[in-house]
């Protein structure tokens, strides 16, 4: 099924036009044996022709006019004049002198005829109110239409008319997206196209494509779609790019754009125009909602997915007809009303793939269901889906092990505890020390401790273990206060570590505020480990969670410092 293709050539005051067969060629025009012709990429797979006008007719051999009789213009359609070299001409409205278009609206020329565009700057400024930048005004009798009308001929007159409420039905079935040509092309180049039009299949209203279509789909070589979205609004029509897909380029045919409308009711109309060649013509496809899978299982053998049987009938699927990326995989069960599909969970198992990342290991698939009323080559509805399994895991050892030493021969020995203080600054510069003894702040002071330790050895570096206040002296009273645990402020907002883990002292500062709601004493204590830097990380890593580490030496005594009494608010 070969497209009927052309190309003009113009030599002197005589055009022609290459085309495949000698039926293309106008009546007073003679069809010429023609060599293949490759300048601009095109390819033919059988001899090619070319139509050429007799003598005294001028035109491109596809339409030929009188050189004698037409002279005048009669022979030409509103929109054209008449060319002695060409016959009739498109006029170039846009052009002229006094151009048809009100400012600011844009003049676009179109074959036999104009537009006026919204300009892209009120598109821009009327951007929130969803104006689309190629919104159409059209002209009735010399006068603008409303926005969102055409000027149509109704009982014989010329009227600015909603195209929503004047159109034709246009039901072919063979203009579906899943039909595949078998036999002869159809062609929308033969097809005398006036007014606007509204698409249905069977008895549901359609829509012309917004992405690529296969060719030999909708019944015709090179099926035709539009290239951007549909309009969202009702008081507007717009103008959109139409495209044929033929031998691997989704625009390999670049159409005479049309014009859309939305309407209310939520359906499209639509004003069609000749293709400019054959065989290409319009697809039609009821866009059904993307159908969601109720339940997915990631099991730690297999993956199974679960599609509502109700759902499946609502969408007219059917719900047995499945199967996943490799189409000979289609195990499925009944239960609950669901219809579940399950798949080995490996890589290369029935199309599975499989990708990882830091944390997960992604298993991939896609099931793909048919229409219950299944013709030959119908596109079934594709549901992806995914199971993440992290790639990090626990496991426990069910042996207990009770390590011990052997002493037996050997000598060994104790010493102290490193020696440690523990003061109370005034500033966050701890340079200024408050005196030993009871100290009285106000509720609401920061409270600025640093803490120190008499090791001789440089390889040893302090680290805050546990920080909390109690209101005794004794470290170990059970009613405390937690300012530092874990070796992380318990609460960030009140509590900040500025120095642990990088020296032989350590600091902290804290909002001192009521602990029991009473003006009792407080004390501050202190827990500390020495940490060995020369074969540990000593320094402290807080995130949200608290942190947790396994201290590489024996705790030192806990600090304590204080009282710290209250200061009357009113002295």
């Amino acid at each position: 099924m070969l497209l009927l293709l052309f190309m003009q050539t113009v030599t002197g005051s005589t055009a022609e036009t290459l085309v495949l067969s000698c039926d293309e060629c106008h009546g007073q025009a003679s069809c010429l044996e023609s060599p293949v012709r490759r300048e601009r990429g095109d390819t033919f797979t059988s001899q090619a022709f070319s139509c050429v006008c007799k003598d005294g007719f001028v035109g491109d051999g596809l339409a030929c006019y009188s050189a004698k009789l037409c002279s005048d213009s009669s022979c030409c359609h509103q929109g054209y004049r008449w060319s002695p070299e060409n016959g009739c001409v498109d006029v170039d409205e846009c052009s002229l002198p006094d151009p048809p278009c009100t400012h600011p609206q844009l003049c676009q020329n179109t074959p036999g005829s104009f537009e006026c565009l919204v300009p892209p700057s009120n598109a821009r400024s009327s951007h929130d109110s969803g104006t689309d930048p190629r919104s159409v005004q059209f002209h009735c009798g010399g006068m603008p239409c409303p926005l969102g009308t055409d000027c149509t001929r109704v009982n014989g007159t010329l009227l600015c008319v909603d195209p929503c409420e004047h159109y034709t039905v246009l039901d072919d079935a063979w203009r579906a997206t899943d039909n595949r040509l078998n036999g002869v092309p159809h062609c929308d180049q033969q097809v005398n196209w006036q007014g606007w039009y509204r698409l249905f299949l069977g008895q549901t209203s359609a829509h012309i494509p917004e992405s690529c279509v296969d060719k030999y789909m909708c019944g015709t070589d090179a099926p035709l779609w539009i290239r951007d979205p549909h309009p969202t609004h009702s008081d507007e029509i717009v103008q959109r790019s139409v495209c044929g897909h033929w031998n691997g380029d989704c625009c390999y045919f670049p159409s005479t754009p049309i014009h859309v409308k939305y309407c209310y009711g939520n359906y499209y109309v639509y004003k069609l125009v000749m293709p400019d060649y054959c065989s290409l013509a319009y697809c039609a496809e009821v866009k059904r909602p993307p159908l969601q899978a109720s339940q997915l299982v990631c099991g730690r053998d297999q993956l199974q997915i679960g599609l509502r049987l109700a759902s499946l009938a609502s969408s007219d699927l059917n719900a047995l007809s499945g199967h996943l990326a490799d189409r000979h995989c289609s195990d499925f069960s009944v239960r609950d009303r669901t219809v579940w599909y399950q798949v080995v969970r490996r890589a290369g198992i029935c199309g599975n793939t499989l990708r990882t990342n830091s944390t997960h290991a992604i298993y991939s698939n896609n099931l793909f269901v048919y229409p219950v009323n299944n013709v030959s080559l119908a596109l079934p509805v594709s549901v992806p889906f995914s199971c993440a399994y992290p790639l990090d895991t626990e496991t426990s050892l069910d042996v207990a092990v009770r390590p011990y030493l052997v002493l037996a021969g050997g000598i060994s020995g104790s010493g102290t505890k490193a020696r440690a203080s523990m003061s109370l600054f005034r500033t966050s510069s701890y340079t200024e020390p408050y005196p030993a003894g009871q100290v009285s702040l106000p509720v609401g002071s920061a409270l600025h401790v640093g803490v120190s330790v008499g090791e001789s050895d440089p390889s040893f570096v302090v680290v805050l273990e546990d920080c909390y206040a109690t209101h005794s002296s004794n470290p170990d009273d059970p009613m405390r206060y937690s300012l530092i645990q874990n070796k992380c402020p318990s609460d960030r907002r009140q509590v900040t570590v500025d120095e642990s883990g990088s020296s032989r002292r350590a600091r902290f500062s804290a909002l001192l505020f009521l602990l029991e709601s009473d003006y009792r004493d407080v004390f501050l204590h202190c827990s500390l480990s020495l940490c060995d830097r020369r074969s540990s990380s000593c320094t402290p890593v807080c995130s949200r969670r608290a942190y947790r580490s396994v201290s590489t030496s024996a705790p030192i005594k806990p600090l304590t410092i204080g009282p710290i009494t209250w200061k009357n608010p009113l002295e």
